[in-house]
């Protein structure tokens, strides 16, 4: 109803076009896909975090102590960002969601660039991971093989450290590519659901009627209807508008015409 008791009528409208973008996976709601993504993350990042401080990779056999700490704060970082996502959607506030979903693209971002470097110094830093290898293989055999025979060996890779090397490089990309993709869509998918709330939330503004008559396009009020306008400010009336001044001089020509009239003989 508007401000008059007229029905208003507003077409069906929605905030995204594509399927993906107003359902989560296409087939859950955006507030409950946005939770379940923000528990996966929490998850995720909570063991990585753990494994990092361990001088420990979840992706790699070996990694650098830099990068691992490194990694390690990032994961704490997105942990923090996904505690308030997770609180944004419970509380379902439009504004607490948009500053959500908004540090929540720069953690995805920051978080998808350290896995990046830390790919390429992983295959940078192959020969030391060949050493890593050799030593830990080593230590972890039995006293009575013949440490002769294992030095000799060396060159022909008796622990298989390369192909172990090639395989740790393919999986981590192909891995790169895959939390990319869900990481960046689960975060559209929190930012679909902010823009959702904010769309729905503003309320329904009738058109505005101004001294001069209705806005473009709208409809004029109903007859017998009193329109307010603006007071004057004192400032104006000193001065003179001028719509005070036009029936001043209105009135002034007026009373000038019956003074003339009257003035005339017989």
């Amino acid at each position: 109803m508007n401000q008059y008791g007229e029905p208003i009528f507003r077409d069906q409208e929605i905030h995204a076009t594509h399927t993906y973008t107003r359902k989560f996976c296409g087939c859950m709601s955006l507030q409950g896909g946005g939770i379940l993504a923000c528990l996966i993350w929490l998850g995720l990042n909570l063991y990585g975090a753990i494994l990092s401080f361990q001088d420990r990779s979840p992706i790699f056999s070996y990694l650098d102590h830099n990068a691992l700490m490194v990694q390690g704060a990032v994961c704490v970082t997105f942990l923090f960002a996904a505690l308030f996502a997770l609180f944004a959607l419970i509380a379902n506030k439009p504004a607490i969601l948009r500053n959500a979903h908004r540090t929540m693209w720069i953690v995805v971002f920051i978080f998808i660039i350290n896995l990046f470097i830390d790919i390429i110094l992983f295959g940078v830093q192959r020969p030391q991971f060949n050493d890593w290898c050799i030593d830990k293989s080593r230590n972890q055999l039995d006293d009575n093989v013949n440490i002769t025979l294992v030095e000799q060996a060396q060159s022909a890779n008796l622990y298989n450290c390369d192909k172990l090397w090639e395989d740790e490089l393919k999986f981590a990309i192909v891995l790169f590519v895959m939390i990319a993709i869900c990481y960046m869509y689960w975060a559209l998918c929190l930012w679909s659901y902010a823009q959702k709330r904010l769309y729905f939330f503003q309320p329904f503004i009738p058109p505005h009627f101004g001294p001069t008559g209705p806005a473009a396009g709208a409809m004029p009020p109903p007859h017998g209807t009193l329109m307010n306008l603006k007071p004057q400010r004192s400032d104006d009336l000193e001065r003179g508008s001028p719509d005070i001044t036009a029936r001043a001089g209105t009135w002034l020509s007026s009373m000038l015409s019956r003074l003339a009239l009257r003035s005339r003989p017989g």
